[in-house]
């Protein structure tokens, strides 16, 4: 395994703001795109942050990523819109898209905006963050390369889907729930593979339709849903809230983002309610902190075990990097790097 180094939060956004400025980005688009993945890599979800910028970089500079898009909102409603992201970072676009939906929120105490012409944004816990951070509940969710076969069929049709869900508290961690609509994630079977190691057996079948350890053949097989068609049910949802709705591609019209010779066409939806309006803010925080000390209270199934809530360890490792640092391999500092001074 490579050595790893911490850096600094700070001086990382700083880095990958600049490799996204190299590839042609303003600088706020530039500032949003670092921001997305270095949140993500301060959560700990190391699989979706900087790693990826490398190739970010490469589909801009093939001419796959608009480094300069005009990003349009198709105001339908008060509380609606329809945003055209001209085929820009996903990140960029994903962060428009929520900021808008977080506006007309305030404005009408719910929203719903539909994302098409975008490109892969990465996990949504950052974004439930920024949600939580602004005091607002989030639901979201993307389409992603096809990956995965319909429930009971074998042609590769649609995406593992992420969903995300957030909602604030007063003072600790916020509830991020962020989950693939796959057992895994590809993000952690790539990883496996470029460690050399074998990954959990359910994960994937091979092209065959065998169970298989072997994240090579899981990646080029079939991937999972959890819990079989109430997964498949899931990510079809998610294609519907966002490619369909969007009037943007939708299952296997969504491109490849590993590949270097179009578009993808990803889809995103971000439905924002405003709690605070909704009940008042001390009724809201006061009812989210008796909803999550009930689920904690439970007791430990293992000896000093913890019941956790989803975010909470995410939470844990913001705080923990902001003041230790991040870590990354020395390959993929050095990637970085490069990438900012090219």
């Amino acid at each position: 395994m490579s050595d790893t180094v911490n850096i600094n939060a700070e001086e990382l956004s700083g880095l990958t703001r600049r490799a996204f400025e190299r590839a042609g980005f303003c600088q706020s688009d530039a500032e949003a795109a670092a921001e997305i993945l270095v949140t993500t890599d301060l959560m700990g979800i190391s699989t979706h942050g900087v790693h990826r910028l490398e190739q970010y970089i490469k589909r801009v500079r093939a001419g796959m990523i608009n480094s300069a898009p005009k990003i349009v909102a198709d105001d339908r409603a008060p509380a609606l819109a329809i945003l055209d992201g001209d085929d820009g970072q996903g990140q960029v676009v994903a962060a428009r898209a929520l900021e808008l939906a977080m506006t007309k929120a305030r404005a009408n105490g719910i929203a719903f905006v539909t994302v098409k012409n975008s490109n892969h944004f990465g996990a949504t816990a950052p974004y439930g963050f920024a949600a939580s951070v602004a005091a607002m509940v989030l639901m979201c969710g993307t389409s992603a390369s096809p990956a995965m076969a319909p429930f009971g069929g074998r042609d590769l049709k649609m995406g593992n889907n992420p969903f995300g869900f957030a909602a604030p508290r007063r003072s600790d961690a916020p509830f991020i729930l962020d989950m693939a609509m796959s057992i895994a994630a590809r993000g952690k079977m790539r990883k496996l593979r470029d460690l050399g190691e074998a990954m959990p057996i359910g994960w994937a079948l091979d092209v065959n339709g065998n169970p298989t350890t072997d994240p090579v053949a899981g990646l080029n097989g079939f991937i999972q849903f959890i819990g079989g068609h109430k997964g498949y049910g899931l990510s079809l949802m998610v294609e519907m809230l966002g490619g369909l709705l969007s009037g943007g591609r939708f299952l296997d019209d969504v491109g490849d983002m590993w590949a270097e010779n179009e578009p993808q066409g990803v889809s995103h939806f971000f439905i924002v309610i405003d709690p605070i309006r909704l009940m008042g803010a001390g009724d809201y925080y006061d009812r989210m902190e008796s909803f999550v000390n009930k689920v904690k209270a439970s007791a430990p199934f293992y000896e000093n075990g913890e019941v956790l809530i989803p975010g909470e360890l995410e939470y844990r490792a913001i705080q923990e990097r902001r003041k230790d640092g991040i870590p990354l391999t020395i390959e993929l500092l050095d990637t970085v790097k490069r990438l900012a001074s090219a």
